[in-house]
């Protein structure tokens, strides 16, 4: 006789989505608990689970075979020991020549609390509860919150939203997270509640009447509540369902009041068993101590946003018996999981959480990774982004919600473990059947995101754009939050940074894109593809050292960027190091006369080597660059222009190192120099100014 998933998940007393996760790793592949589970399917559960406790098809225990070298003759063969294993009492047997040695052992498997949380009273009657019937959410629409007036955002198993501080991207998630909150209060019969502030589990503000779109919320129902409706996908039979969660202020403003419409599709949200919203809006810290809390507690203090007050508790609750759970197996086994998703990535990193409840007061919870070489550690003492990533995923883990809500979680990780996330969201998403919403400002994540994650730039309180190429050819040029891209042909920024910082107000709008030499600069085509109308109000900026062009050469050169909202900035000077080596901002740096910075340039310009060679070079490259069909000027007659061996046909990175060599002579700080320091009185490149305000203007 077969049955379903979700009849099976009863029967069991566990959730189906751990059932699901069961079946999965026993080889029985079921995507939906409405799935029928067969009498084989259950046997391959079962056998699963006696190999994974380590039973013998025939129940009997194990034994496995272990052979020790020792320092012996060579007429002497090392003899076998018997090991024989009891996970229960943690020990092992050892035998050798017929005798027996028990030993204490501590296996290598995730460490348990060996305590039921229900026979703590922390848990309400598990016949009160039951499986929801949920399908994944096709998409989202807010209005009237915070940044936003109205906004459609579409959903896939992973969705990153990315944007400007400021966008609204928060917004989304906390508009989501209060309105599912706020639903879970409506008895089931019933499409209205008052809620008193008090009540909330999460609330968005300190004010949350004062969370509307440039107003407050009214309790006159023709005013315009904070809304959300929650799009399904199409069930088994192809009918969609969406619930419609509205919330006005209360009559005496003491509280709000929700409502909720939308037939089948309202019962998710009207219960306070199963958690549909998770967030997480990072985590600062561990509180000093925790004691174990009653589960409505736990879950009311998780939902309000105190991760570092309850983090051990729920760690706890993976780590203890729940209801219906008659061993530790299923304990284990989430812990395990638990530090599987945390080692994608941690390496090694290790949890470990225990309670003695007839001696402890707090709960115990400890980690360990391959730096600390097995010394344990308080999990307080970890870094902050072991402390986010271990929130995420025991959040997951424990409360099963249908939507994860993850704010920036890269605020503190280095960029490879940023990519790392992104990748573990990703697994856990299809193995745990949840939807992941998260923000960042993160390239790292967006780079790392695979195809079927669906990114989404959220601007001004609205879906700017969702064509993924875009956003991500943007964010991999560091686009986000600035207002022009600045592409430099060097590959050492040093000087053209020291240029900038001048002009602090300009500076902080762009960012620097280095193209490691003149032939990796962008063309035209990459232009018009990344400066589209989807571009966010985005301009190009292309540098060019002047590299002995003439001044036609370089109107000739500015002309061939044709791509709109693209400007170009030529050097005065043979590239950018060379304003270091004029005698005026020698003079200026050094406090000496202008005759002696003329005297030192001089000096310089004696130990420059190969001048003509380089210069002769340089006119070669431009020449093929500029002057396809012939028509270029003679690279000698321009040699005798410029004055031969001089400051204007030596390259400035040339003449600032020998530079360096005579100020040190003089008793002066060369270091002066190796900094690109520049006087504050002194004005450098003003044509580079004159360029970015024309671009912001």
């Amino acid at each position: 006789m077969s049955t379903t998933v979700a009849q099976f998940a009863l029967e069991l007393k566990m959730p189906a989505d751990l059932l699901l996760s069961q079946l999965s790793s026993a080889g029985v592949e079921k995507k939906s608990a409405s799935e029928q589970i067969t009498r084989e399917d259950k046997d391959q559960l079962l056998e699963h689970l006696r190999r994974t406790r380590g039973a013998s098809q025939n129940g009997e225990k194990k034994k496995i075979t272990l052979v020790r070298k020792e320092n012996t003759s060579p007429n002497t063969s090392p003899k076998p020991r018997h090991v024989e294993i009891d996970r229960q009492k943690n020990k092992f047997y050892v035998e050798q020549d017929g005798s027996k040695t028990a030993l204490e052992l501590t296996l290598n498997e995730p460490s348990v609390t060996d305590v039921s949380i229900e026979n703590l009273g922390l848990l309400p009657d598990p016949k009160s509860t039951k499986n929801i019937r949920w399908q994944k959410l096709q998409s989202v629409e807010i209005k009237n919150f915070k940044a936003i007036d109205s906004l459609k955002l579409s959903l896939a198993d992973v969705t990153v939203m990315v944007g400007p501080n400021g966008s609204g991207k928060s917004s989304v998630l906390q508009a989501i997270h209060w309105v599912a909150r706020a639903a879970s209060y409506i008895p089931p019969k019933n499409q209205n509640e008052v809620i008193a502030f008090d009540r909330l589990d999460y609330s968005p503000s300190s004010e949350p009447l004062k969370t509307a779109h440039k107003k407050e919320l009214s309790s006159d129902r023709g005013t315009p509540p904070t809304s959300v409706v929650f799009n399904h996908g199409p069930a088994e039979d192809g009918a969609t369902a969406a619930a419609n969660i509205k919330i006005w202020a209360a009559r005496n403003r003491s509280g709000i009041s929700v409502h909720i419409e939308g037939g089948t599709a309202v019962t998710p949200f009207k219960q306070r068993e199963e958690v549909i919203t998770a967030y997480i809006p990072g985590l600062a810290g561990l509180s000093e101590a925790e004691t174990i809390l009653v589960q409505p507690l736990l879950r009311r203090r998780a939902a309000s946003g105190d991760a570092g007050g309850v983090l051990r508790n729920v760690l706890f609750n993976i780590a203890s018996r729940q209801a219906g759970e008659q061993d530790n197996e299923l304990a284990r086994q989430r812990v395990s999981k638990l530090n599987e998703l945390i080692q994608i990535i941690h390496p090694d990193v290790q949890l470990e959480v225990s309670f003695n409840d007839r001696e402890d007061i707090n709960i115990q919870a400890l980690f360990d990774d391959r730096l600390l070489a097995g010394t344990k550690r308080p999990l307080e003492a970890a870094a902050t982004g072991v402390l986010q990533v271990v929130q995420i995923f025991a959040y997951l883990i424990l409360f099963r919600p249908k939507l994860l809500l993850i704010d920036e979680p890269d605020a503190h990780l280095h960029p490879d473990k940023q990519e790392r996330l992104i990748e573990a969201l990703e697994q856990a998403a299809a193995e745990f059947h949840v939807q992941v919403i998260l923000t960042t400002h993160s390239p790292h994540i967006v780079r790392a995101a695979s195809p079927s994650t669906n990114l989404v730039w959220v601007n001004e309180g609205k879906v700017v754009e969702q064509e993924e190429d875009s956003i991500r050819a943007l964010l991999g040029w560091g686009g986000l939050d600035k207002k022009i891209l600045f592409f430099v042909e060097d590959e050492d920024d040093l000087a053209i940074r020291s240029i900038l910082r001048q002009w602090p107000q300009l500076y902080r709008q762009l960012t620097i894109c280095r193209c490691f030499g003149i032939d990796n600069l962008p063309k035209n085509a990459l232009l018009k593809g990344l400066l589209n109308e989807n571009s966010f109000g985005i301009k190009a900026l292309i540098h060019r050292d002047r590299d002995f062009m003439t001044e036609d050469e370089g109107e000739l050169w500015s002309k061939r960027y044709s791509a709109k909202d693209t400007f170009t900035w030529i050097t005065d000077h043979v590239d950018v190091e060379a304003y270091f080596c004029q005698p005026e901002y020698l003079a200026a740096v050094f406090n000496i006369s202008k005759d002696t910075a003329d005297s030192w340039i001089a000096a310089a310009i004696k130990n420059c080597s190969k001048t003509k060679e380089l210069f002769l070079e340089k006119r070669k490259i431009i020449n093929r660059l500029l002057h396809e069909n012939g028509g270029s000027p003679l690279s000698e007659t321009l040699w005798k222009e410029c004055g031969e061996i001089s400051a204007g046909t030596i390259l400035g990175k040339t003449l600032h190192k020998a530079l360096k060599t005579i100020v040190k002579e003089n008793k002066y700080d060369e270091k002066q120099l190796d900094r690109f320091f520049i006087p504050r009185d002194f004005a450098m490149a003003p044509s580079l100014k004159s360029i970015l305000e024309k671009i912001l203007n």
